[in-house]
């Protein structure tokens, strides 16, 4: 499997300001989680390319996944979808 690199964007700095405001927890805790998320959806996509699911399925797999919205997942398959060629 190809490693799954971190997050190329770093999670929103006003996202995260708002939740650690909203929920009490401490800013960098916030930040870590979000980008924890943001590799364990990365690790989806990945062992499903690695796995040979494609096309639609793939689609509807990860946004049932991930709890991503159709262009979320469109994106963040079009993101590692070259490390794993058909």
């Amino acid at each position: 499997m190809a490693s799954v690199e971190r997050a190329k964007h770093p999670p929103d700095a006003k996202v995260a300001a708002w939740l650690a405001a909203r929920t009490g927890m401490p800013l960098d805790q916030v930040e870590r989680s979000l980008d924890e998320g943001a590799r364990r959806r990365a690790f989806v996509v990945c062992e499903l390319l690695e796995a040979g699911v494609r096309g639609g399925e793939l689609l509807e797999l990860v946004v049932r996944l991930t709890g991503l919205d159709d262009a979320g997942a469109r994106a963040l398959i079009a993101a590692h979808q070259d490390a794993y060629p058909k």
